[in-house]
């Protein structure tokens, strides 16, 4: 399944969940071909978090600007986010993140971790690094309280088979407002 079939669908209004087709969609590519994996997780971030202007493929850097996190790119313009209030928080300084993390309108979060910087002089795209999806498994606690574990499929990494990765592991995080934003991998709801 190539990323340009999302562009057919609007995601919001699918029965199937769409992390199931978000994965499917990038495990199908090869991962020996980096170029494409990028290319594919870019579409991705255009699809599910556009931004105001522009293309999340032409990006150079991400920078956290006051409560906002703003793309650049070559030539000095910049865009925010189409919808703001998907940025939730990030890793890193503001003025070079290594990560940020956005929400979606159901309250799944999804995490963009940044490659390293080139250091060539001249201005490049960024590399992204990995996007990370939330996913949950619920069950039941106790008499009447429901639990959950949070897992995390990695859509650009993957195993030694080349499918997509997933774990379970605490999260800590700076929200936008400056305090402190934590994600446990087991919670109850």
């Amino acid at each position: 399944m190539n990323m340009l079939t999302f562009d057919k669908n609007d995601i919001q209004n699918q029965p199937q969940p769409f992390i199931a087709q978000a994965v499917f969609a990038v495990e199908t590519i090869d991962a020996s071909q980096a170029s494409e994996k990028q290319a594919q997780a870019k579409q991705l971030l255009d699809r599910l978090f556009p931004l105001e202007s522009g293309s999340h493929e032409e990006v150079t850097a991400y920078v956290i600007d006051y409560r906002h996190v703003m793309a650049y790119f070559k030539g000095g313009r910049h865009s925010g986010l189409k919808h703001p209030k998907h940025f939730v928080a990030f890793t890193g300084e503001k003025a070079d993140p290594h990560s940020i993390l956005l929400r979606d309108g159901n309250g799944s979060h999804v995490e963009v971790l940044f490659g390293q910087h080139k250091g060539t002089g001249s201005v490049e795209l960024i590399d992204i690094d990995d996007i990370q999806l939330e996913t949950c498994t619920t069950f039941p606690h106790q008499d009447t309280d429901m639990a959950a574990i949070r897992h995390w499929i990695s859509l650009v990494k993957g195993d030694e088979r080349g499918k997509p990765r997933a774990c379970s592991e605490d999260k800590e995080y700076t929200a936008k407002n400056g305090d402190d934003y934590r994600l446990d991998y087991s919670y109850k709801l």
